[in-house]
């Protein structure tokens, strides 16, 4: 068995790590997330063990400055989001495309986020949860997920794409960015022309 580190195997092994994908959460009444869409168009679950979270989540077409997520803009903490937003996306007048889904989750519950519906979460006492974001090719945005997967983890990207090429999937790899591709043939060459030395 491997005793090593983690970090210290993935060298070994020539592996690239993937992003920040689990967390544990652990927050006093009134800390929360704010208004935002999960990283690299993933979904994920989050599982309360202690206390209790307020949860509101948007279908993926709100326009985000309505609901204040402004590009470039430090996130708006959400116990002054429900302050400032709350009484305008709940009144009668707001637009029934955009209504959000209200959940309140209390200990043993497990909240499902679909990926790209933007969303916030206010702890309404001392909570602790469990979350784990990840990618899934059933579903509207498994080419948009390629596509912030290319930009903001290329060295993941190649490594993602020549796994699923490995394991047969060549139809997950299909919808990804032509550059990831081309990334993969220029390495595959590389490696061939150094076996051939």
């Amino acid at each position: 068995p491997d005793e090593k580190s983690g970090e210290e195997s993935n060298q070994a092994t020539n592996i690239i790590p993937r992003p920040p994908y689990r967390w544990v959460l652990i927050g006093p009444e009134r800390s929360g997330t704010g208004m935002h869409v999960d990283p690299l168009w993933t979904n994920a679950w989050v599982t309360v063990l202690q206390g209790r979270k307020r949860w509101l989540l948007f279908p993926p077409d709100t326009p985000h400055a309505a609901i204040g997520m402004v590009n470039d803009k430090p996130q708006i903490p959400s116990s002054i989001w429900f302050r400032d937003f709350y009484d305008t996306v709940t009144s009668p007048s707001w637009p029934e495309e955009y209504k959000p889904v209200e959940v309140l989750q209390y200990p043993g519950e497990t909240v499902y986020v679909p990926a790209g519906w933007p969303h916030l979460v206010l702890n309404l006492e001392l909570t602790v949860a469990v979350t784990h974001n990840y990618a899934s090719e059933h579903g509207p945005f498994f080419e948009r997920m390629w596509k912030e997967v290319a930009q903001d983890e290329p060295d993941f990207a190649v490594a993602w794409y020549s796994g699923l090429e490995k394991c047969g999937r060549g139809d997950l790899t299909r919808v990804a960015p032509p550059e990831i591709s081309d990334q993969v043939e220029l390495k595959d060459d590389r490696v061939n022309a150094l076996g051939h030395r």
